[in-house]
């Protein structure tokens, strides 16, 4: 059975609550921190700052020690990825988890030029290493750069794993039709590659997970059809037999973005694909779970059912009560289906938002985090407006919002330290959501 990665301290990870984005390797999303436990006749707030940046993520360290990775702004009609000759830098800071004030910062981090989201991560060796770019970095808990690299591939990078025996893997992001995948092996101490990159001739769009099981450790990553998987083994990765496809025939589909792993699972989304990139996607939003062990096992939700779906973000898989979370930005509409083991899954509720968010949920209270936003003027939308909605996961019923500042477009949330949680927007701020003390 798939493990947990809330349930128990994670090798290569530092032992906190949320060590890396989306809390670890299986992306499942699920955070051991005490929930919000919010009571009748109790309502969020909310405290937002600007980074004057892009704002991309937060991950925990030791109790009370929040770090934050923030990329340089888009400019004016800029849509990512972009490459900029300037101003293209980022930054690691540590952050107040209450005020959210800079602690310390790093210098400018360079990005050889490319705009993206990139990755953070607390290591078991107690070092921060962040992908800006086409560059990676190893920071101390001071955010002193200790060494850095430019990586192999010119194009940004997006996403960050840390494998059982310590050693970094990156991949470039596939945006282009022609774009091949650069798998790319790191050793923690100086950031030198330990093996050949893997290359596979096709692009990979999302974010990749891993597995860890008695049969040895395991990347699942998507193809604009498919998903693969790589074996990891003495440093390196080679391409395993298994392999699953998300294509329908007849459906002009989009790529999908990360996958998630829960219950001997691999779950999905298509329609991932943002709309300037190539060619439009045309279906509806579907999510697609595919057993790890029997590959006859295929399962399709359609529950959206309209046209020129979008979404910036995977699914959510809570592992402990089996429950995935799937929706479309674009139209509308969040759905959340019990899976049980071994049988099809059951539509349980339906909540009308447009959410944007990386999701979170806490596995204590089962309280879940999602969002109801619009998208911006910068994107082509009318207002700004976004707020964080909290529902219970297994009943979609609404339990408190509270205003963000700006949607995340696809940014993460993370749990905080004391009934709080934080989310990230692409357009620069950072949002505390917290319990209001009457």
């Amino acid at each position: 059975m798939t493990a947990i990665d809330s349930a128990k301290n994670i090798s290569g990870y530092w032992p906190s609550h949320w060590p890396a984005e989306s809390g670890g390797p299986r992306r499942q999303k699920i955070t051991s921190s005490a929930g919000l436990n919010l009571q009748t006749g109790e309502t969020l707030d909310s405290t937002v700052r600007e980074t004057d940046g892009w704002a991309v993520m937060t991950i925990q360290r030791n109790p009370g020690e929040m770090y934050l990775l923030c990329g340089a702004a888009l400019g004016p009609n800029e849509s990512p990825p972009t490459f900029r000759s300037y101003d293209s830098h980022g930054w690691v800071e540590r952050v107040d988890p209450i005020s959210l004030q800079t602690i310390t910062r790093s210098i400018d981090l360079p990005s050889g030029g490319w705009l993206w989201c990139g990755a953070l991560v607390a290591h078991a060796n107690g070092d921060i290493y962040a992908v800006n770019g086409n560059y990676i970095f190893r920071l101390d808990s001071k955010c002193n750069v200790i060494t850095q690299k430019e990586l192999s591939f010119d194009g940004p990078f997006n996403g960050l794993l840390v494998m059982a025996d310590g050693n970094l893997v990156t991949r470039n992001l596939g945006f282009r039709e022609n774009d091949q995948a650069y798998f790319i092996v790191l050793d923690p101490e100086n950031l030198e590659e330990v093996s050949e990159p893997l290359i596979l001739n096709q692009r990979c769009m999302g974010r990749f997970s891993s597995d860890r099981s008695s049969s040895g450790e395991f990347i699942y990553t998507t193809t604009d059809t498919d998903v693969l998987r790589l074996k990891y083994l003495n440093n390196s990765l080679t391409i395993d037999h298994w392999k699953r496809s998300y294509e329908i025939q007849g459906e002009v589909q989009s790529d999908a973005w990360d996958t998630t792993i829960g219950d001997d699972r691999i779950w999905l989304m298509d329609m991932g694909r943002p709309p300037g990139w190539m060619t439009p996607g045309k279906a509806a939003q579907r999510a697609f779970g595919f057993s790890i062990n029997d590959e006859n096992e295929q399962i399709i939700l359609d529950n959206h059912r309209l046209p020129y779906a979008w979404n910036p973000g995977p699914p959510l898989f809570d592992p402990i009560r089996k429950i995935l979370v799937h929706y479309d930005s674009i139209n509308g509409g969040i759905v959340g289906h019990i899976c049980p083991t071994n049988s099809q899954p059951q539509m349980i509720w339906r909540f009308e938002a447009n959410n944007y968010l990386q999701m979170m949920a806490f596995s204590d209270t089962g309280e879940l985090i999602v969002e109801n936003a619009e998208l911006p003027p910068h994107f082509g939308g009318d207002v700004l407006k976004a707020e964080a909605v909290v529902l219970n996961i297994e009943t979609g019923e609404e339990l408190g919002k509270a205003n963000t500042g700006s949607p995340s477009l696809g940014m993460f949330s993370s749990p905080g330290f004391s009934r709080d949680f934080y989310i990230a927007s692409l357009l620069g701020s950072i949002a505390r959501v917290f319990v209001r003390e009457e």
